[in-house]
């Protein structure tokens, strides 16, 4: 019986441990991303992600420090990965489609932006921006 109870007692701990280990990698990638520490900040994002493959925030940061750093493929990639997440992430499709416009890919930003015309709440005033774009380089 008393077994037991260590064996509970351990593993109890040990989830606990888990559980701050992920929140404090979140955390620390969100105080360097702040302070404009980019390379700790993806760090600390990727760590975040080993334990917790279903944040999507982190994988958002993610795109934000690629486009920082002129990487769009690694952009594009994690950005991917959120709408895989959470296909109703106003804010990545408002980026994807921007991304398809400067890359001339039209029917892509279109196709898109039938979803995000669906989707939005706080960003819908971003359908005139888009369609406009659309308009302006369909031409």
């Amino acid at each position: 019986m008393i077994k037991f109870f260590i064996f509970f007692f351990i593993w109890t701990f040990l989830i606990l441990a888990n559980s701050l280990a992920k929140n404090s990698y979140y955390e620390k990638a969100i105080k360097f991303f702040n302070e404009k520490d980019y390379n700790e900040a993806k760090f600390y994002f990727e760590k975040n992600i080993v334990f917790n493959p279903k944040n999507e925030l982190s994988y958002f940061y993610l795109s934000k420090i690629a486009s920082i750093n002129n990487d769009k493929i690694q952009e594009k990639l994690y950005l991917d990965s959120v709408l895989v997440l959470n296909p109703k992430n106003e804010d990545v499709l408002y980026r994807k489609i921007l991304i398809d416009i400067k890359e001339g890919d039209f029917a892509r930003a279109k196709e898109n932006n039938l979803v995000f015309s669906k989707v939005c709440k706080a960003l819908c005033e971003k359908k005139d921006e888009i369609i406009k774009a659309l308009l302006s380089n369909n031409k």
